[in-house]
């Protein structure tokens, strides 16, 4: 769009409304007015009850239709001044105040006469009120009138009506009479035209009604001491002249003159005024708006060039723009030559005859004043001329045969439109290039709060000064247009914003740029837009407030000519990734370009320059993404502008402007350059260009800005704790410190005969280890059978206990044919038919249970009552809300509900109605005792119900999915703001609950377990420990599905994982079907899936909700709707099964289905290399990390552990943990990657301190973020921990010492918690200490870990024992190299393992001198690391040393 040639103009711009663009005729007939402002400024005034003609339609043959005749009604006025201006030069009036001084001259024009019989008794004087003649003496001024029309020759006479205003009229108070003024100046105006019109039809007349600038200013003080005060306000100027408005159109004015500029500000009331009025009325009336230039200065009085008068007015959309007043027409030929150049409608002038001389009277004849006019003609710059002081017919007469000879001036051709700004001098934003050189506009930020420390100080004292110092050196420095904002919650900002802009507009060197006016509330900002003159930039406004409140505000911004910055927020929160920013921004430009008719070229999108190099990884790409959205948006959007916050970008380096600005400047160019950014607010005076960096600062700001490099961010705090250095030892005088080392190149990592095998298909999901699960052994359904003690003794105590529940569900095998896609319980494997189906096509789950609750309850009674049922009629609690004792009382319902899901949505699958059946969520209802009838029951009604629909069609057969919920307690979240260590549950709680639901589940026919809406991962770990307890004790192969929930944008669960952090903490447990439900839409999950999808081992799903929740709690998606949001998962294959959640109906599944059913399913990722997968907040693959030195190498933070830190023991024994965690910090800032947790004391309760430690540190994100190593010399401390632990942590450690027997018992228990293990090369005899047996032990371990219990070999680490050397007995000697060498046989012996050690035993005797120490260490890690495969080691990663 930048491209397009410009094209000749047929008419001048025009404004918005349905009946300027169409040239709808003016009707004529006022009577029919009924707008509310405009009657009742007709009822107050002093023409109320007398019989007034607002009547000025003429019949329709009046005249013929072909121009030049006009005939009003029928034709409209803005499509005839069109043909005229562009036909001839035409020809305005001269000055009425003239003409009555001259009159005055041979007549008597005393204060009598001024009275007249009207005004006899007045209370003051009134002789020079002009205006009041038209009322006390019409025939002065209709004398006048047709002076100018019949000698003159005008086209168009002015009203004589400058001064009538309530404002002005306060000099005479005849604030009253306003508007009866501006009635019979105007009547007697059109009396006089339609008189001479008459006698020449094809030269008709045309009234002009006068609006005149009122005596007082908005943007000039009347007081020399407080350039603050003002004597009237915008919205008293926009009162006054609606009621002139309204009067000079009762009195058949055929346009609207706003006159005789000298402060623009009033200029804008004005037109704001017409403009409401219009909109008011359905009229349309041309517009002429005339400036006036005080002296040879070229300014208004309020000091504004005429081009940035003419850019702070044009968004009116004047039909005819000009000057007029106080300077004679040789003095305005500069100025009208500028104006020329760029009013892109037409040009008027009426100048004065000349200057005034010593008396005040002006001495041009006719014939001079025409001379020094015609070089307007011959120039071609005029469409339309006329004279004011000291002009009369004369004048105009001789104007205008001067005139007749020369064309009007053509429109200028219309090109791209552009944003033009004003402050006293305008600023076209796509024309300026910065002091870089960059075509980008610098706002300056030091008049904000947010944005200046000074600044903030200032304004709270009031000192506003000061405050404009400031504003002046930002413009001094570089900044194009200064941003104001006083937003602070101790600072009164709606008084603060007008202060400051009323001052600010008196300052010339500070206004002569635009503002832009920033405020978090919007009406502090129009409270500022009604101070300013000029065209500012209102920043700003978002969709974040309903788009009902948006369209108002932008509207409202429109008609005050504001541009405006958009922010990329909706109602669902901020944009932060590339997509967002996108979508919201066209959906906004769609909003207002389409609907609210807001000039593209005036909109500024914000896309929200975002906060990189924070730590956390979803922030990496919030540079690149506003980079990228950057030149989407322009293409989606035409003639728009991208801005932003650029100082947002770099706030996690505040402190530092070497840095800041380094990587601003890198920002910069890129967006500008590559991506077209515009606008930005910076400190102009700091910033740096591009090719003023340092090499090495260039390259760490291209990889933090553009994500290049995981450790960018790291590096880039290195070099900013390197750049504070050198500020402080400049200011000590000492020498600059070192200069960091900067990236490090990451070496390869040595590669073993297994790491070369190429990844293959996967046929099948990852398999748990079971003998039933590995030969797809078919569940027999007959439970009745199992009798583990712990399923017998749930059975017992259950609230069944004695009853004739039926406990077999197997069919007869010959039910349904053998073949796929049929399926018979007790013949077929359900992983093996889920496998086949998850693989052929996307299958369907259902919608949600407690949506069609509540439909139910809205055409049904379901109180309290049908809730309790006859079974619970008397029970001791409220229970309404329960859903899920609906199984038992109201079976219908639940029955009803799963059918309709089956049955209308086409579900494959349902979930039981037992979300909440544990007996910890039953606790509030006192139902504990109920939770496995619960479970029973909904699973129960399920299998009736899917086995009706399965006998239907049995090549569609349907399944129960157990569902089991989060609970309502979590093992990872303190419910106590005051202590982080307290729960409210157990894990050992946890997993007693889940494994009664798991039996009540099975046991009423479910053939999948679900654990779902994980927001707390620990809480799906107990879960999963449960079940996969109860599939060990029955001996039975049941597909088990995880489904976790991310609480918001941020993609995190409630206890603050990412998605791929939860699947690495619960893949141990080889669920058959992960993916996302709850708490979001669709359209909200889609990056979350796509990462999702980019790891997950099995297969995938989402069941999300109908959208985000309404005020009232419901859901607002359609069907249709839904289908469309799920439809990108279908496209890009993410997915093997979908369904809903909160907000979805069968419906919704129905079109979902509809939707999905001509999409492949997602393919499973093929089978590779196992790799170590661990997790904290975020997940860690080990074999893909590299340290900070480069090498391939995994830190494990030695300083949370009492034998590598007196500083952590002292804290420990003190019990001061807030403290420990700021050590825990500390390493993670340093480069570990790994946290270990070591409190083995002899002085200590290694039990409970383990536990606190752990219970505390999963809250605080900077700690937990890494994934732990519990360390301990006692099993149960490792274990106690564990439990606490919602990530998959490593555990330190297990060896054969204790024999083969426990060694064996706690390797199992390690695997079922999905725990990585350190095994220490120990055995019966002890510590191996040279090489052989170092390689003998570990060999031995790995054989009975792999074989005999199943431990994923990518799971184990191997610590061979580092020891001390350098002790001067020579059998110490050789501990280094036997390490190193044992390294490399284990790796080769034992594939997939882990090699470790803790280093800072191997230099124990060097105890003391860190860099002797750290020397060592460095030379042992090289060998160790990149010769034999060393993967982890517990270090001091602070003090490591390459």
């Amino acid at each position: 769009y930048d491209k397009v040639e410009p094209k000749p103009a047929l008419e001048p711009p025009c404004p918005s409304s349905d009946v300027a663009k169409n040239k709808v005729p003016n009707h004529y007939s006022y009577a029919k007015l009924s707008h509310e402002k405009i009657a009742a400024i007709r009822a107050k005034a002093t023409t109320a009850g007398k019989d007034i003609n607002l009547d000025y339609a003429q019949p329709s043959d009046l005249y013929p239709e072909s121009f030049p005749h006009f005939v009003r009604g029928r034709d409209s006025a803005r499509e005839y001044i069109t043909k005229l201006f562009t036909s001839r030069i035409a020809f305005y009036d001269g000055a009425m105040g003239t003409m009555i001084q001259n009159f005055s001259k041979k007549n008597k024009l005393e204060e009598e006469e001024y009275r007249g019989e009207h005004f006899k008794d007045w209370k003051c004087n009134v002789k020079g009120n002009n205006d009041m003649l038209s009322m006390t003496r019409p025939d002065v001024i209709s004398g006048i009138y047709k002076q100018y029309l019949e000698i003159g020759g005008s086209d168009m006479i002015g009203t004589n009506t400058f001064s009538s205003t309530t404002i002005a009229m306060a000099d005479y108070e005849m604030e009253d009479y306003a508007y009866e003024l501006n009635y019979e100046g105007a009547r007697l105006a059109r009396l006089a035209c339609d008189e001479v019109t008459a006698a020449d039809p094809s030269r008709p007349r045309f009234v002009v009604g006068a609006i005149g600038p009122t005596n007082r200013t908005g943007s000039i003080s009347p007081s020399v001491e407080d350039p603050s005060v003002r004597n009237v306000t915008f919205d008293e100027l926009v009162e006054t002249y609606f009621e002139q408005a309204v009067g000079l159109v009762d009195g058949g004015s055929d346009i609207l003159m706003v006159e005789t500029i000298f402060d623009t500000l009033n200029a804008k009331a004005a037109l704001y005024a017409v403009g409401e009025y219009l909109e008011f009325s359905g009229l349309d009336i041309p517009v002429f708006v005339s400036g006036t230039l005080v002296d040879q200065s070229g300014r208004t009085l309020s000091g504004q060039t005429g081009e940035a008068f003419y850019a702070s007015i044009r968004h009116a959309k004047p039909m005819c723009v000009g000057l007029n007043c106080a300077l004679g027409a040789q003095h305005m030929v500069p100025f009208v030559e500028k104006l020329a150049k760029c009013v892109e409608c037409f040009m008027h002038v009426y100048s004065n005859a000349g200057l005034p001389n010593a008396m005040g009277g002006y001495d041009e004849t006719p014939e001079m004043m025409a001379e020094y006019n015609k070089v307007f003609f011959e120039k071609g710059w005029l469409n339309m001329v006329g004279g004011c002081c000291g002009s009369t017919p004369p004048h105009i007469k001789a104007i205008r045969e001067c005139a007749q000879n020369f064309s009007p001036r053509p429109l200028p051709a219309v090109g791209r439109p552009k944003m033009w700004l004003s402050g006293l001098e305008d600023l076209v934003v796509d024309d300026v290039h910065n002091h870089l050189g960059l075509p980008f506009l610098n706002v300056g930020e030091r008049c904000n709060i947010a944005g200046s420390i000074k600044f903030k100080k200032l304004m709270m004292k009031g000192d506003y000064g000061s405050a404009m110092d400031i504003a002046k050196a930002q413009v001094e420095d570089g900044a194009h247009v200064i941003d104001i904002n006083v937003d602070d919650g101790m600072l009164d900002g709606l008084a603060a914003m007008q202060k400051f802009v009323k001052i600010a507009v008196t300052e010339p060197e500070v206004c002569k740029v635009p503002f832009m006016l920033d405020a978090s509330k919007f009406e502090i900002v129009m409270a500022g837009l009604k101070w300013c003159q000029g065209k500012p930039i209102v920043n700003s406004i978002s969709l974040k407030v309903g788009e009902k409140l948006f369209k108002e505000q932008a509207t409202l911004l429109k008609k005050h000519g504001a541009a405006v910055v958009v922010m990329a927020f909706d109602e669902n929160g901020q944009a932060a990734e590339e997509d967002e920013k996108v979508r919201i921004c066209k959906r906004s430009y769609d909003m207002l370009v389409d609907e609210v008719g807001f000039p593209p070229e005036d909109i500024i999108f914000d896309p929200n320059v975002l906060t990189i190099g924070t730590g956390m990884e979803e922030h990496n790409d919030y540079g690149i993404d506003f980079i990228n959205a950057t030149k989407r948006i322009k293409e989606q959007c035409p003639y728009v502008k991208i801005s932003g916050g650029i100082s947002n970008l770099s706030f996690g380096f505040r402190g530092v402007t070497k840095i800041r600005e380094s990587i601003h400047a890198v920002f910069l160019h890129h967006a500008i350059l590559e991506s077209g950014m515009d606008v930005g607010i910076v400190n102009a005076k700091e910033m740096l260009a591009i090719d003023d960096l340092e090499e090495d600062m260039k390259i760490l700001c291209e990889n933090l800005v553009f994500n290049k490099d995981p450790d960018s961010t790291d590096e880039m705090l290195e070099r900013t704790a390197y750049e504070r250095a050198c500020i402080d030892a400049r200011k000590k005088g000492l020498p600059p410190p070192r200069k960091p080392r900067g990236k490090m190149i990451n070496r390869p990592r040595v590669q073993f005969d297994y790491d070369k095998v190429e990844p293959k298909p996967a046929l099948e999901p990852p398999c748990p280890s079971s003998d039933v699960a590995k030969n797809k052994v078919p569940n027999h359904y007959s439970y009745a059978k199992l009798s583990h003690e712990k399923i017998a003794a749930i059975r017992a105590k259950a609230t069944t206990a004695g009853k004739d529940i039926n406990l077999d569900y197997a069919q007869p095998s010959d039910l349904y044919p053998e073949s796929f896609p049929h399926f018979v319980r007790g013949r077929d494997s359900a992983r093996e038919y889920i496998t086949k189906l998850f693989t052929s096509r996307i299958a369907f789950y259902d919608g949600a249970m407690g949506t069609m609750i509540q439909n139910f309850s809205k055409k049904n009674k379901l109180e309290e009552e049908e809730y309790r049922g006859e079974h619970f009629k008397d029970w001791k609690c409220n229970v309404k809300g329960n859903n899920d004792m609906l199984s038992m009382t109201r079976p219908d319902v639940i029955s009803g509900i799963y059918k309709q899901y089956l049955e209308i949505g086409g579900s494959d699958m349902i979930g039981t109605n037992t979300f909440s059946s544990t007996t910890i969520a039953m606790a509030d209802y006192e139902m504990e005792d109920y939770a496995y009838e619960l479970n029973y029951e909904g699973a129960r009604l399920a299998r009736l119900a899917c086995d009706e629909v399965t006998a239907a069609d049995p090549s569609r057969p349907r399944f129960v999915v157990g569902a089991i919920g989060p609970t309502n307690r979590t093992g990872s979240i303190s419910p106590s703001v005051e202590d982080p260590s307290v729960r409210n549950v157990t894990f050992d709680e946890l997993v007693e609950t889940y494994f009664e639901q798991a039996v009540g589940l099975v046991d009423g026919g479910s053939d999948i377990l679900m654990v779902e809406t994980i927001f707390d991962t620990l809480n799906a770990k107990a879960a999963l420990y449960a079940v996969g307890e109860y599939l060990e004790f029955s001996g039975l192969d049941i597909p088990v599905f995880v489904s976790g929930t991310l609480v918001d944008q941020s993609g995190r669960t409630l206890s603050g994982q990412t998605g791929e952090a939860f699947y690495a903490s619960i893949r141990h447990a080889k669920p058959m079907c992960v993916g996302l439900n709850c708490a979001l839409g669709a359209q909200h999950m889609v990056p979350f899936v796509e990462k999702l999808a980019k790891c997950v081992e099995c297969f995938m799903h989402v069941y999300s909700n109908a959208g985000l929740p309404n005020a009232m709690g419901g859901y607002d998606e359609t069907p249709e709707m839904m289908a469309e949001y799920n439809k990108v998962f279908f496209e890009k294959g993410w997915l093997n099964m979908v369904g809903g959640c909160c907000g979805s109906t069968p419906p919704h599944i129905k079109a979902i289905r509809e939707c999905a059913q001509n999409f492949s399913p997602r393919p499973l990722p093929a089978v590779g290399r196992p790799k170590m997968w661990l997790s904290g907040l975020e997940d860690l693959v080990v074999d893909d990390v590299h340290n900070h030195l480069g090498l391939p190498f995994l830190n494990v933070g030695e300083r949370c552990n009492i034998a590598g830190s007196i500083k952590f023991k002292k804290l420990m024994m003190k019990g001061d943990y807030g403290s420990a965690m700021d050590i825990a910090k500390a390493q993670v800032e340093d480069g570990a990657h790994v946290i270990d947790i070591n409190v083995d004391d002899g002085m200590l309760d290694g039990l409970a301190a383990m536990q606190k430690f752990v219970k505390i540190a999963v809250t605080e994100p900077e700690v937990c973020k890494v994934p732990f190593m519990l360390d301990a010399s006692k099993f149960e401390i490792v274990m106690a921990g564990l439990k606490w632990c919602q990530g998959k942590p490593i555990v330190n450690s297990i060896s054969l010492k204790v024999g083969e027997k426990l060694f064996k018992e706690q390797a199992t228990l390690l695997k079922k918690h999905g725990a990585a293990v350190v095994v220490m090369a120990f055995d019966e005899n002890g510590q191996a200490a040279e090489e052989d047996e170092k390689v003998r032990i570990c060999k031995r371990s790995y054989d009975m870990l792999v074989d005999e219990v199943g431990f994923p070999p990518e799971d184990i680490i191997f610590d061979p024992n580092v020891l001390t050397i350098g002790t001067g007995m020579e059998e110490h000697n050789d501990y280094g190299i036997d390490f190193i060498n044992a390294t490399k046989r284990i790796k080769e012996q034992c594939p997939y393992v882990k090699i470790s050690g803790g280093i800072s035993n191997l230099s124990f005797g060097f105890r003391g001198v860190t860099k002797i120490r750290e020397s060592i260490h460095a030379v042992f890690l090289h060998h160790a690391i990149l010769e034999s495969g060393m993967d982890v080691g517990i270090v001091n990663a602070k003090e490591m040393l390459a």
